[in-house]
């Protein structure tokens, strides 16, 4: 669904009140850009004593002669099922969190050093398929926990011991199974990711995680001493409350007038709540996912005009206006905080434009891409945009875009001789996602396709993202709305009392009427052209949705 400026003083009072928490920074470890081996894991055999991500490194030993490791690997192993040490990799829940194939792997105890000392907020954490299947099956070496009565009180734990200022500050236990309960039926063996809070750790100089069990032999711990993390130091999964994200804070702009993970490899940016996948690649200087750019010189042509938006500006409707907006290039994820029943995204708005080397391609044509309509104008090309949600099992659970009637979003469409091609800011607002989400992918779709994939450049440009969550309105719906008569030639009722706000939209997103505290339901519609359009109207903090053919 289309609209501009819906509920724009709503917007306004709330944005204030948000705006401190839009901070954007690069100090998470997620371990996806972290390259692996043939068999799906780093385990230090370049014997360079470890690994850095995300500005932080991660310390790991290993043994030439035994070929063993010790401290903190990364793996991208999926066998849920092995209970064996040639199973080591592989965490239960089957991957990393929100989706993500990479995770760190620690055994036998691991260090974590900062760049520069820095008060952390937390990680997440899992057992190791083999962990995990020893537990709750037992082994040569290791018992199962319980016992055979299932009375046995057994437990395995890590043990997480800060260092500030160059002494031991702070520590805490987490369970990683425990069977102390005198109800059995409240043991348990983790086999989804936990988040471990660090919040109320003094500033990290550095973190040590070591491991306790109650099945203990002459040699130590018999239980396989491993834990599976992810995303470290990342956004707490408290809440999911932001507005207003501008991409318009001095940080992305330090070297210069993009952020494309050229000076920070740590494979993505936290922006507010969401964190923003970006990859770069330091042999082709080459990126992929996610941008951000004030670089508005629509002058260029092919390639070295990727990094502007065809309006040369950001969103004209941003409430701090300026000239900044985020860039789109390929399958481009935003991930929220890791919650396993995933985020309510009861309201989802919006700004898209074309990029400027997507727009010339499409309007002109180039050594790779067909301009759109073709020869003649005829042809019926068209490129949209789509938006996946995922929920905590990594299922696609619903998809904006898909709805031709409602919300298709058309950067280029000529179809039925339209001849359209994007080059404004259009906004997008809907009622989000039908079930809950933790993540949310951007891809483009084209009729220009090769051998490789799509030949239209893959770019779009995104800004004034807002996303409110049905904690903090839970009066916003999506619902329907009857007008009548339909179809209709003169005028169309509106069947909805106390209106706020109506808007008028044809197929390709423009506003062809709007009107603010109307003072009639009845709305001429006698000089608009035949077709199909989307109203929509606001009363109170709902919103209402319903389609109708003037003939």
């Amino acid at each position: 669904m289309y609209i501009k400026t819906l509920f724009l003083a709503f917007i306004l009072a709330l944005s204030f009140s948000m705006e401190a928490q839009n901070t954007f920074r690069t100090n998470i470890s997620t371990f996806d850009v972290i390259p692996l081996n043939g068999a799906g894991y780093y385990n230090g055999e370049n014997l360079l004593g470890g690994f850095g991500n995300g500005h932080f490194f991660y310390r790991n030993m290993f043994d030439t002669s035994w070929k063993t490791w010790s401290g903190i690997a990364v793996s991208s192993n999926t066998d849920t099922l092995t209970n064996s040490f040639t199973n080591e990799y592989s965490t239960i829940s089957g991957g990393g969190i929100n989706g993500t194939k990479n995770y760190a792997v620690c055994y036998g105890g691991g260090t974590i050093i900062p760049e520069s000392s820095l008060k952390l907020t937390g990680f997440y954490v899992n057992n190791t398929t083999y962990t995990y299947r020893t537990i709750k099956e037992g082994s040569v070496f290791s018992k199962e926990f319980g016992g055979t009565s299932g009375n046995d009180k057994d437990w395995f734990r890590i043990k997480i011991t800060n260092h500030s200022n160059g002494v031991k500050s702070d520590s805490l236990l987490f369970y990683l199974a425990d069977f102390q309960n005198a109800d059995n039926t409240k043991d348990y063996i983790i086999n989804k990711w936990e988040w471990v809070d660090l919040r109320n750790f003094k500033a990290t100089d550095s973190l040590i995680i070591s491991f306790e069990s109650s099945d203990t032999g002459q040699y130590g711990i018999n239980t396989p001493v491993y834990v599976a993390m992810d995303d470290f130091n990342a956004i707490p999964p408290d809440n999911i409350d932001m507005v207003n994200l501008h991409f318009n804070e001095a940080d992305f702009f330090k070297n210069g007038k993009v952020y494309n993970g050229q000076f920070d490899t740590s494979g993505g940016f936290a922006y507010s709540k969401l964190y923003f996948e970006n990859s770069y690649n330091t042999q082709w200087g080459s990126w992929s996912g996610w941008a951000v750019s004030k670089d508005n010189d629509t002058t260029k042509t092919g390639f070295n005009a990727q990094y502007s938006a065809i309006t040369a500006k950001g969103a004209s409707q941003q409430i701090n206006s300026d000239s900044s907006y985020a860039l789109s290039y390929g399958r481009s994820v935003i991930r929220l905080p890791y919650k396993k029943s995933g985020w309510p995204i009861s309201y989802f708005r919006f700004s898209y434009t074309n990029n400027t080397y997507t727009y010339k391609s499409m309007r002109y044509g180039d050594a790779f891409s067909k301009k759109f309509g073709g020869i003649l104008g005829t042809d019926p090309d068209y490129l949209k945009l789509f938006v996946v949600g995922f929920d905590a099992n990594n299922v696609p659970v619903d998809t904006l875009g898909m709805d031709k009637m409602q919300d298709e979003m058309a950067l280029a469409d000529f179809r039925m001789n339209r001849q359209y091609l994007n080059k404004n800011w259009t906004n997008y607002i809907g009622g989000g996602f039908k079930k809950n989400i933790v993540r949310m992918e951007f891809f483009l779709e084209s009729t220009d396709n090769g051998t490789f994939g799509m030949n239209t450049p893959a770019y779009f440009c995104l800004d004034n993202l807002f996303e409110y969550p049905v904690e903090s309105i839970s009066k916003t719906n999506k619902l329907s709305l009857r007008l009548f008569p339909n179809p209709a030639s003169k005028s169309i009722y509106v069947d909805l009392q106390n209106i706020n706000v109506i808007e008028i939209m044809d197929l390709n997103g423009r506003t062809i009427y709007r009107n603010e505290a109307p003072s009639s339901n009845e709305i001429d519609i006698s000089g608009f052209l035949n077709g199909i359009y989307v109203l929509k109207a606001a009363s109170g903090q709902n919103f209402y949705t319903s389609r109708f053919v003037k003939i």
